[in-house]
């Protein structure tokens, strides 16, 4: 009864963390990645002209931009690995190490995940229509989800801004970074306008110099918390169907930290288009 009672416990001081971390986070100000140099509406043309350059050069290192809207689906197969179980209490993973295969569209917001180990071995979850459900012995139940939701639109975002924010309606040109022994380009791209808004998500690139392979994207997710900010780290890149793409990303608050808080790591990439 006494180990009982100690995890009782440990449970309820679990919730009260969580609570009030969620308390604290959306009592806190909107998340910022923008300067206040490309606030100036009559450099704003220039800065996106040069940003527009850097990331065509980038897009054709990488494959090139019409390669990649030539496919229509994409399977991703792999684990997601959590160092934080406190985030993943906000998500539909059961895993510490899950294991899974995703298969979305390029362009359309459909997404189907399969859970490939654990307690929900053999379960689906997905997104279609903008309505989420989940599925057992392949019988799909809709039904609203914000953990689904915002489990899985991440994902599938993750993998496709070094490529898709190309097509953002703000993207400028924001200066030069140095990490460790790397020189970057920093584009910012936003959803929106430039200034922070919980309206649209902003976002910051760095594209390697030397490679020009997107090795970074700082980015605010409003749909979780207006204040929310936090970096993904793209890794083993490797050539698939004639476009590099990262089989490792992890997710960080800041670019310097490599202390992750998830970690993807892909076995398997595929790209499909229809007949």
């Amino acid at each position: 009864m006494r180990i009982s009672d100690q995890m009782l416990n440990k449970w309820h001081g679990g919730l009260i963390f969580v609570f009030t971390t969620l308390i604290l986070a959306m009592g806190c100000s909107t998340a910022d990645l923008s300067a206040e140099k490309l606030n100036n509406p009559d450099t704003q043309p220039e800065l996106r002209e040069k940003a527009t350059e850097i990331f065509e050069e980038s897009l054709n290192a990488r494959g090139g931009y019409r390669t990649y809207k030539s496919f229509d689906s994409v399977r991703l197969k792999g684990t997601d690995l959590w160092h934080s179980t406190l985030v993943r209490f906000f998500t539909p993973v059961t895993e510490q190490e899950q294991k899974f295969e995703v298969l979305f569209s390029t362009a359309g917001g459909e997404i189907k995940y399969l859970f490939l180990n654990g307690k929900r071995k053999g379960q689906y979850i997905g997104v279609e229509n903008g309505k989420t459900y989940r599925a057992i012995n392949q019988e799909r139940e809709f039904a609203d989800s914000s953990k689904t939701k915002l489990y899985l639109e991440p994902l599938k975002h993750y993998f496709q801004w070094p490529y898709k924010l190309y097509e953002s309606p703000v993207l400028l040109y924001a200066g030069e970074k140095n990490i460790g022994n790397e020189s970057y380009y920093l584009l910012f791209a936003s959803s929106g306008g430039v200034a922070a808004s919980p309206e649209h998500d902003q976002y910051v690139i760095y594209i390697n110099q030397q490679t020009y392979y997107v090795d970074y994207i700082d980015f605010t997710l409003r749909s979780l918390f207006e204040s929310y900010k936090g970096t993904l780290h793209y890794r083993d890149l490797r050539t698939v169907r004639g476009l590099m793409v990262p089989f490792f990303i992890g997710v960080s608050d800041e670019v310097e930290n490599k202390d992750f808080v998830h970690e993807f790591l892909f076995s398997e990439i595929q790209f499909t288009t229809s007949p």
